[in-house]
């Protein structure tokens, strides 16, 4: 996530390198502690329902539940600083956020803050853009991967462990993921279900992130690339329909969906809260020559579109 701010002293102040490495390493702490967390219970679990004579690596999982949380993680935020460096716009270094055991991935994620506007609009909407569409890539690619070497359970010893709650169902999934699943379960053997990893979980989660990243409310980055392509008055229109629309949802799955998507409500009114209900100024250059012209408006609602389809959580 990246976030606007206007300097009102001259002094600029950011994140030094220093505190940033320091924030990377407490992360990277976060998420190696509540991945072997995750892992251990996992390893069990999988000894409950196979017997003890099964192969288990609780070490090997940890470490690709790191990879699934961090590589998608880091790109993301890559992908803002690319676009920072090349527009030259004084930003801090990027925060990551440690939550060990407290966030289910162990951390919860980071943020760059941006000393000044972008220039113009162009730069906000390639700004906004960039992180979500790389991040996207990575965690979609890792998962992937994750999916394929997750264990396969016969039908019969899944409905033991459904029973006994062992294990669980999925609620909700990415299309993305949905889209893997459906087509690799083509080479699974018939009677036999795919018991996630700790990384496919993980990679699952981040594609859930991207999905929330994307809304199109306040300062997500949702929030710059239709303030971007809009106006100011539209951005605002939209970031209080989309997030009231999704606190109501979320309401309505208490009801009809045992509560899944109560999450999704809580992001949708944070992500509003945070941005203090102020208008998006957009760009520094408001003046003629900062809008986006049509066609590149066009290429990147459907690119974002497209994104956002990409990652929307279906309910099971």
């Amino acid at each position: 996530i990246i976030t606007l701010r206007v300097l009102i002293s001259g002094r600029r102040r950011g994140t030094s390198i220093k505190s940033s490495l320091i924030f990377f390493s407490l992360t990277l702490v976060s998420v190696v502690v509540t991945g072997f967390y995750i892992s251990t219970d996992f390893h069990n679990r999988l000894k409950l329902l196979l017997g003890y004579g099964v192969k288990t690596d609780v070490i090997y999982d940890t470490l690709f539940f790191m990879l699934s949380v961090l590589v998608p993680l880091i790109t993301h935020e890559l992908g803002h600083l690319i676009i920072v460096k090349r527009f030259n716009i004084p930003s801090t270094y990027p925060l990551l956020i440690p939550a060990p055991l407290i966030s289910p991935l162990g951390t919860f994620g980071a943020i760059v803050r941006m000393d000044f506007l972008p220039k113009n609009l162009r730069c906000l909407l390639k700004l906004g853009i960039s992180g979500p569409l790389l991040g996207f890539i990575a965690s979609l690619s890792i998962f992937i991967i994750t999916y394929y070497t997750s264990p396969k359970l016969s039908f019969d010893i899944a409905l033991v462990g459904l029973r006994e709650g062992i294990i669980t169902t999925i609620d909700f999934i990415p299309l993305s993921a949905y889209l893997v699943m459906t087509v690799s379960n083509t080479n699974i053997a018939t009677g036999y279900v795919v018991l996630l990893n700790p990384a496919a979980y993980a990679s699952m989660i981040m594609l859930l992130i991207h999905f929330v990243n994307l809304l199109p409310i306040g300062q997500l980055d949702g929030g710059h690339i239709v303030r971007a392509v809009s106006s100011t008055r539209f951005h605002s229109l939209v970031s209080v329909t989309v997030a009231s629309s999704l606190i109501l949802y979320s309401l309505i799955s208490i009801l009809y969906l045992r509560g899944s998507m109560v999450w999704l409500g809580i992001f949708a009114l944070l992500a509003l809260l945070i941005s203090g209900f102020k208008p998006h100024i957009g760009s520094a250059n408001m003046l003629n020559g900062s809008s986006v012209s049509k066609d590149v408006k066009v290429k990147y609602i459907v690119m974002y579109l497209t994104l956002l389809t990409l990652v929307i959580p279906l309910p099971m």
